[in-house]
């Protein structure tokens, strides 16, 4: 039988309930296993399926790899289930597999994916309160399920702007101006008010300030391109998309920039000609 898990956090802390010591220092998280303390050989085996994982993150352009980094992230899960970086992670790979299935109007696997992912980036947190991926990857997993469940689309709006808000505050930098670049893309996206949250000048202001910090980071100037495209501002979108199209492939985007381009191009048609 697996012993409670007050009792298992009390480990962790290095106290029990009266409040006497157990240990000189507190033990890791990551050192908590299902149902006892790991041996340093199984941390380090629960480490290193995180590694592998990484590595089957940079060929994600094919989902194959996505589906078994998320895979090799469970293997580390059985091992560590209190690993916040392995947890982060496996949300980051729900999303992204969800994110496909939209795409492929699979609507039941997004619903899922989601749902899976929601549950690894809220385990992340407990574990670790300030986790950055946890955070942001709960609240993009938050649009899955909205965009899985239109129905229910309106109900994620302000859960979505409460973890990116939280991831902001913690590093305005994550994933090259991440949480502007979401909250301005759910500014121009959402019904105005009274329905919703929708603020055209909002989502501007938000997608202009990624831009200027991360300008080398093409999905920043495909969303503000956007915003310019529905506020009518053709030239400064026209700009935008241009700068998409000639952007270079790098290490962490180009698997997303064929993507990208594919859009700058379809938004660009929609432009007035010149």
């Amino acid at each position: 039988m697996r012993p409670p898990v007050q009792l298992l956090l009390a480990t962790v802390l290095g106290l029990t309930f009266t409040g006497c010591a157990l240990f000189s220092r507190p033990i890791a998280v990551s050192k908590l296993g299902p149902d006892r303390i790991l041996t340093d050989e199984e941390v380090a085996k629960a480490q290193k399926l995180v590694e592998d994982s990484d590595k089957l993150w940079q060929g994600r352009a094919d989902p194959a790899n996505v589906e078994r980094a998320l895979e090799t992230l469970k293997e580390s899960l059985k091992i560590a289930p209190h690993n916040s970086q392995a947890l982060w992670r496996a949300a980051r790979a729900c999303f992204a597999l969800a994110e496909r299935a939209g795409n492929e109007k699979d609507k039941k696997r997004q619903l899922e994916l989601a749902d899976q992912g929601i549950d690894y980036a809220k385990r992340a947190i407990f574990v670790d309160t300030a986790s950055k991926g946890g955070h942001y990857y709960l609240a993009l997993n938050y649009g899955m399920r909205a965009d899985a469940l239109p129905s229910q689309g309106l109900a994620m709006v302000k859960p979505m702007l409460k973890e990116l808000k939280i991831v902001d505050d913690l590093d305005s930098s994550y994933d090259y101006g991440g949480p502007d670049r979401v909250r301005g893309l759910i500014y121009l996206n959402a019904p105005p008010w009274p329905t919703s949250v929708g603020d055209i000048e909002e989502a501007i202001d938000l997608l202009e300030d990624a831009a200027e910090e991360h300008p080398k980071y093409p999905e920043n100037h495909l969303a503000l391109g956007e915003a310019y495209l529905k506020a009518r501002k053709y030239n400064d979108a026209r700009k935008c998309f241009q700068r998409v199209l000639d952007a270079q492939p790098a290490p962490d985007w180009a698997a997303e920039l064929p993507g990208w381009q594919k859009r700058a191009r379809e938004l660009m048609a929609k432009l007035p000609k010149k």
